[in-house]
């Protein structure tokens, strides 16, 4: 992966516009102790050195040393009171200000992006780069910003300095930098190289390792040892694909590091000022003791110093790269857009769907020529075996993907003139793979952070119940106000599967939308709590148009009309009645499933 300086010089205006936008005080604050750390470290070991040598040479007075001693210890007690502070308070605020803004920056895209961008392998590796490396990049910049401002401050003091008193030496550390330059420059490029080819791997081994510790994945290890050892294999290789990755980079970068610390640093360039000053003193006389030493001391900071910047310039470049990667998924643009903004109307509207074809890869249907009408308060069922289409179609009516042709209508609007996320929002779902957060479970159903209003908590208990969920469980010791999960509260509560289905339900009934999709919303369920929860959702739901997906067909049995689907096309449709008598798909599928289904079928 190469880094042009010119791009290296991008992806650091861009982080200084972020990082000044977000902290301008603190920013100045943290360049001025860069600053002022280098003058300090200068006027101490090169210029204070000098005068007293200068002094002690030309015979001078104690008092003289006295005076520039006192001047020394007031610069450094001053500049340690503003360290302090700025150690202690400014830079932690600084890191968790700038922490916040950019990973801000990063989740907002990804709430933004679409659905299809999950899709494909090489974003997400991109998305799981950006959010690991997001704290690192501004650690690494402000690192590499104060380190640079303060060097080259040190550096033009230094060149200045050994300007008036030893312009030789000067000379020679010049000569020697644009080598070194081009050394540390192929030792970036490798060290870079190397990490972007970890990434993959490292992703791997990531996720092979949470399988270990994840509660998620406990009772199937101890169930079936094979896969344990499975991916305790599967490590292994994900560590040795790691390692060999960084055997083929390290041959050179131990090479290039080794030019440029023992041969260009020590031997070419402290051996070769040694040389040269012992010259000027001994042999040709034109240097004093005093400047002598003080040029020794100037010409180690100077290689020190370039040594440094040098340094830093392979974590810019390095820091660089990671900063092009989180800006090139920040740049991202969003394909399912508000393209006329139209306001949702209030008042439910016909839903139709006309000869819709959808693709996630490129010439690969997986939705053909759908056509379907719901009418508003109608039960609609979608049915059909594992990969026929039905949660493709249900994204696709949510607008969570756009059809690759034909359209989707609500009333004689197209829904991509709807305001997205007003459309989206208009419309109740429950899908088969929900998910509970760490949060109560007032939060869980309000998917939202609580006002606290009285009003709120009863609507909540009352979606709740609708849902057949019992707030009277004794685990439930701060009923609404519950935490769900025991990831970070001793006091929090892991549900079962069907329970926390009704919490996802409750969601959907809590916001009282006109549409309702439900993506087999008993799946978790008991026999009888299903029936109760389908009569439930009958009910409250008698005014609202409703779309199940289940492959349990009791729950679709009663819809006015049910659409079988297969291999992505909708190949019956009409009421349970009616394709029974066509003795087709359906009637195939429910008559598998008869016994299971005959005593509710005659209750």
């Amino acid at each position: 992966m190469k880094n042009s300086r010119k791009e290296i010089f991008a992806q650091q205006w861009y982080m200084t516009k972020l990082c000044f936008r977000a902290a301008p005080g603190s920013m100045a604050f943290h360049l001025f102790e860069s600053v002022k750390l280098q003058i300090s470290i200068f006027m101490e070991s090169t210029w204070c050195m000098n005068y007293m040598l200068e002094v002690v040479e030309a015979g001078g007075t104690w008092q003289q040393v006295l005076r520039i001693m006192a001047l020394l210890m007031g610069m450094i007690a001053v500049s340690t009171v503003t360290f302090s502070i700025y150690s202690q308070s400014v830079l932690p605020k600084l890191k968790m200000t700038l922490y916040h803004s950019f990973r801000t920056q990063i989740y907002e895209k990804a709430r933004q992006l679409d659905l299809a961008c999950y899709d494909d392998k090489n974003f997400y590796q991109q998305f799981i780069l950006a959010t690991q490396e997001a704290d690192a990049c501004i650690d690494r910049y402000l690192d590499t910003l104060g380190a640079y401002a303060g060097q080259l401050v040190f550096f033009f003091l230094t060149a200045w300095f050994c300007l008036k008193i030893n312009p030789v030496i000067l000379a020679i550390i010049l000569l020697l930098l644009p080598l070194e330059l081009y050394v540390m420059k192929k030792e970036n490029t490798a060290v870079v190289n190397a990490r972007m080819e970890r990434v993959a791997p490292e992703q791997k081994r990531e996720y092979e390792s949470r399988v270990f510790y994840l509660s998620d994945y406990a009772r199937e290890l101890r169930m079936n040892p094979l896969m344990y050892e499975k991916y305790r294999n599967d490590f292994k290789d994900s560590n040795r694909e790691i390692q060999n990755i960084n055997e083929k980079h390290s041959q050179k970068i131990f090479l290039y590091g080794a030019l440029r610390h023992a041969f260009l640093e020590d031997m070419c360039g402290k051996g070769i000022v040694l040389t040269v000053l012992l010259y000027q003193t001994l042999a040709a006389c034109s240097l004093s003791y005093a400047h002598m030493v003080t040029s020794i001391t100037c010409a180690n900071r100077m290689l020190h110093n370039t040594a440094s910047m040098l340094s830093n310039w392979k974590m810019l470049a390095e820091n660089s790269a990671y900063i092009a990667k989180i800006r090139e998924l920040l740049s991202i643009e969003t394909t399912i857009l508000s393209e006329a903004a139209l306001p949702v109307p209030e008042n439910p509207r016909e839903l139709s769907v006309e000869h819709l074809d959808f693709s996630y890869v490129p010439e690969r249907l997986v939705l053909k020529d759908i056509n379907l009408l719901i009418r508003p308060g109608q039960k609609i069922a979608l049915v059909g075996y594992n990969g026929s289409g039905k949660t493709t179609l249900v994204k696709l009516l949510l607008r969570l993907y756009d059809p690759v042709k034909g359209c989707i209508r609500l009333g004689d609007t197209d829904i991509r003139d709807f305001d997205v996320q007003q459309y989206r929002f208009s419309i109740g779902s429950v899908f088969q793979d929900f998910k509970l957060y760490a949060a109560s479970v007032k939060e869980n159903v309000l998917m939202d952070v609580a006002s606290g209003t009285k009003e709120e908590t009863f609507a909540v208990e009352e979606a709740l119940y609708h849902a057949r969920f019992t707030l009277r469980d004794r685990r439930l010791v701060y009923q609404v106000e519950t935490p769900l999960t025991t990831e970070f509260e001793k006091d929090g509560v892991n549900l079962s599967g069907g329970e926390a289905q009704k919490i996802a339900i409750a969601r959907t009934l809590y916001r009282k939308q006109n549409l309702i999709i439900m993506d087999e919303p008993s799946s978790s369920l008991d026999p009888l709590s299903e029936y109760l929860l389908n009569q439930e959702l009958h009910e409250i739901a008698r005014d609202k148009t409703v779309i199940f997906i289940s492959h349990r067909l009791s729950t679709t049995r009663d819809a006015d009309c049910i659409y079988m689907m297969e291999q992505g096309r909708i190949i019956e449709s009409g009421t349970h009645e009616e394709l029974l008598a066509q003795s087709g798909k359906y009637a195939e599928m429910w008559n598998v499933q008869a016994g299971l289904y005959q005593e509710e079928a005659g209750a």
